[in-house]
């Protein structure tokens, strides 16, 4: 173990410093979940159910409908006919008749589809490689949101059933066939059962951004993944949130308002939920309110202590604006220190309008986190940790960049911990961020590709601090690290990147909008024990930060000139059936006669700046945290999800390759009481490491499944600590239908100063091994695998045995992993990986 830190003496300091700051509490618990206490209670006012409005719903045993004549499909018919009769693109083709898709009651066969009919009221066909269906959807006059699609219907082989809501008013349809072509880019699915009987699969869309049915214009549907299918589809139906809401119970969900989300009490007028509980010593409810309705609903929120006929009205607020929260924290101090009766209320001229109360949580300003074990230094009150996507770590200034960068983390290293090896176990964020909140590799906790949701089952960080009292903030710069994934599980509140209005500086430059919106909640916090994990976006492509940072180390032309190669690059890309993008493969910007140095140049310096500016943003949160008297008694932690190829390997972007641009990231432990200052790691360390820390900093257990190490060992020098491989995995996404020439599937291992990449999918002529010198090479330009077969076989033979035993840990539902041999289970047991416990 390599490490440098202050003498054992500055712990001591800290720890005696901390226990004269720091008034001893009496041993309360710092929140009581209504909602964990939610069946003890009991729901009054309860209407019949009301009919929903018009559902929108496709059915094909009905008389014919109007004559259907929709102009994209008849301008795809002529695209199509003239591609087929060969005709050169500046001849007019002759004129076709309107395609007329009334026998089909509006349906086209979009894409790979014969033989479309209606038959005994049902939508039939034949599937070719890539079956596509399309209907033209209009509900310009609704003002709901979708909550699924459900499709009756029967196949007669596949396994999954995909959906695609465009809301394009005219169809691209040149662009959309290439896409499906191309990529898998289905982002709705369900499993389909194939067989003679009808059967309702259910699309949930729950879990992605809210999709508001008005703007649908088209709906594409996939009926089954496999060729030479039959099918035949009963019904199609749209499910909006109101409808799926009469369908259910009052009670319990987890509710969102313009993209913001919270575990929510839903009632429908005139409905009350009444609650018992006993309160604690410094109560007060937290507490915001909500409807979707646009007609006016009245909150009541009443209290009654035990014994007495008084009713203390604390709330009484009329909602007249749908689909935003409004805050209403409540005092409970004349409640303090006994059983109360706490009634919710919704009032509504119009029965059964619903009110969301959103996160109805007593907390407690003198409470402890339930569970925390004793340190010297005592529990932070407040945790935060800080992931900036896309960022490699040499390009901070405390990793020896030349650029100052990142003043603010430069401080926050110099007074913590800094890692100078840490490695991300994803290259890309749906991988890496699960990863870190859970302390699971990706192929153990099952989140590999693009649909892939965390198991129930998995604990994440969010949930060990909610379960201990903790108020809990997150926020989403891009869906995959929020409800998409499952990481909503454990949160109190979720900003999803789509609660963003669309920024005019650039969609990827988020750290100003929800720094602003986590101090605004930790002004609320009112003394109690808090967990909050920023994810701001902001090094991410596009890279051209907004003013002043634009012009700290950029041309004052660069922009014109960026433009102006990207647009040549692009039409070169169209001319030769490429995928049009903006950070474009090394061979496309030459071939486009594109200096290549030139254009890494100008994106390196906006990367710089939006660093820079991302950074500013991280200082504010610090500013903010000392004048609310936080700064010393809150544990902070920062870290990158990957990194980005600036084509060091001949591309852009990230997720493709497990190299160093990729997996070489920050990480900073900064906490005046717990971490000492100037402490540097050299000791190669894992993103999945981090969760441990945290937990064990405060005092709290860690998931017995986790598999990352606490690496206080490191930062403290007391403990025990042995050196362990860190992996990364690179997993093909189930986006990808054509993969580039040069994909491949990889996991790489970094141990004893050199990298191994394992190409285990790969197209010909490329390596299955490639070696490097992890020091000297980090970003891996020099392969050594010839000159090395004993370090790569070596290495190859630990990366076998982990890759069997992170198979084996996986977590979810079917299929048998794979048994390890007694002599592997000794290996992993070498490796540090607990030999199979």
């Amino acid at each position: 173990m390599q490490r440098t830190c202050p003498r054992a003496a500055t712990l001591v300091a800290l720890a005696l410093v901390a226990g004269c700051s720091r008034t001893t509490r009496a041993a309360q618990p710092a929140a009581i979940r209504l909602a964990d206490e939610f069946e003890s209670g009991r729901i009054a006012g309860t209407l019949p159910d009301a009919e929903p409005g018009e559902p929108i719903v496709w059915r094909f045993d009905g008389p014919p409908p109007e004559p259907i004549v929709d102009d994209d499909a008849e301008a795809g018919a002529e695209e199509a006919d003239q591609g087929a009769t060969g005709e050169d693109e500046g001849e007019a083709p002759d004129a076709e008749p309107e395609l007329d898709l009334t026998a089909t009651y509006g349906f086209e066969a979009f894409l790979d589809v014969e033989d479309l009919a209606v038959t005994d009221g049902l939508l039939v066909g034949r599937t070719g490689p890539i079956p596509v269906l399309r209907v033209a959807v209009e509900a310009e006059d609704s003002d709901d949101i979708l909550h699924s699609i459900r499709v009756r219907m029967r196949v007669s082989a596949g396994a999954k059933l995909s959906l695609l809501l465009l809301e394009d008013e005219e169809l691209d349809r040149e662009r959309t066939l290439g896409r499906l072509r191309r990529r898998n880019f289905w982002m709705l699915s369900a499993d389909i059962e194939p067989g003679d009987e009808l059967r309702t699969v259910t699309v949930d869309l729950s879990h992605v951004p809210s999709e508001d049915i008005e703007d649908i214009r088209h709906l594409l549907l996939q009926p089954t993944d496999a060729e030479g299918a039959t099918f035949a589809i009963e019904e199609i139906r749209f499910v909006s949130r109101r409808e799926h809401l009469a369908s259910i119970p009052s009670g319990i969900a987890w509710q969102g308002l313009a993209e913001v989300y919270r575990e929510t009490l839903v009632l429908r007028a005139p409905e009350t939920f009444t609650q018992e509980t006993v309160l604690p010593s410094e109560p007060w409810l937290d507490l915001a309110i909500g409807t979707i309705e646009p007609q006016p609903a009245t909150f009541r929120v009443t209290a009654r202590r035990a014994g007495s006929d008084e009713v203390a009205t604390l709330l009484q607020r009329t909602v007249t604006t749908p689909n935003r929260w409004e805050k209403v924290p409540l005092d409970l101090a004349a409640f303090a220190d006994g059983r109360v009766e706490l009634v919710f209320a919704i009032e509504s001229a119009v029965p059964g309008t619903i009110g969301y109360f959103g996160t109805p949580v007593v907390r407690n300003s003198a409470g402890e986190p339930e569970g925390a074990g004793r340190t010297e230094a005592g529990v932070p009150r407040g945790v935060i940790l800080i992931l900036a996507d896309t960022l490699r770590r040499d390009h901070l200034p405390m990793y020896g960049y030349e650029r100052d960068t990142a003043p603010t983390l430069a401080r926050l290293a110099s007074e913590g911990a800094l890692f100078l090896d840490n490695i991300s176990q994803g290259t890309w964020t749906k991988t890496s961020v699960p990863s870190i909140l859970t302390s699971l590799y990706p192929t153990s906790n099952g989140i590999v590709s693009a649909r892939d949701r965390l198991p129930m089952s998995v604990t994440t960080l969010a949930e060990v601090f909610q379960e201990a009292g903790y108020a809990t903030f997150a926020t989403s710069s891009v869906f995959f690290t929020g409800k998409l994934s499952n990481l909503h599980q454990g949160l109190d509140v979720l900003h999803e990147r789509s609660s963003v209005s669309d920024l005019d500086h650039s969609p990827s430059k988020t750290a100003r909008t929800f720094v602003d919106r986590l101090t605004e909640w930790l002004e609320e916090r009112r003394g109690g024990p808090f967990f909050a994990f920023l994810h701001v976006f902001d090094p991410h492509d596009p890279f051209e930060p907004y003013a002043p940072y634009s012009k700290m180390w950029s041309d004052p032309g660069a922009k014109e000139a960026h433009e102006a190669a990207v647009d040549k690059i692009n039409e070169w890309q169209r001319e030769h059936d490429e995928q049009v993008r903006d950070t474009p493969k090394e061979a496309h910007i030459v071939a486009a006669g594109v200096s290549k140095e030139e254009f890494v140049a100008r994106e390196l310096d906006w990367y710089d700046e939006s660093i820079r500016a991302m950074d500013t943003e991280i200082a504010r949160l610090l500013e903010r945290l000392e004048s609310l008297g936080l700064a010393d008694d809150t544990l902070i932690a920062f870290i990158s999800d990957h990194g980005e190829e600036f084509l060091e390997h001949g591309r852009h972007f990230h997720g493709k390759t497990t190299y160093g641009d990729m997996t070489n990231v920050p990480l900073i432990l900064w906490g005046p009481r717990w971490v000492p200052p100037g402490t540097v790691v050299e000791e190669t360390v894992q993103s999945l490491d981090l969760m441990p820390t945290l937990i064990e900093i405060a005092g709290l257990r860690v998931p017995k499944l986790a598999q990352g190490r606490s690496l206080m060992p490191l930062v403290t020098g007391r403990g025990t600590w042995s050196p362990r491989p860190a992996i990364s995995e690179r997993r093909r996404p189930d986006f990808d239908r054509v993969p580039d020439e040069d994909d491949r599937e990889s996991f790489a291992i970094v141990e004893g100063g050199y990298r191994l990449v394992h190409n285990f999918t790969r197209p010909e002529g490329m390596p299955e091994y490639e070696l490097y010198d992890h020091v000297a090479d980090p970003i891996n330009l020099v392969d050594l695998a010839a000159e090395q077969p004993q370090v790569v076989a070596d290495l190859a033979a630990k990366l076998e045995v982990w890759r069997k035993w992170a198979e084996a840990s996986r977590i979810e539902g079917g299929g048998e992993a794979p048994l390890l041999t007694a002599a592997e289970l000794e290996v992993l047991d070498a490796l540090g990986y607990g030999g199979g416990d």
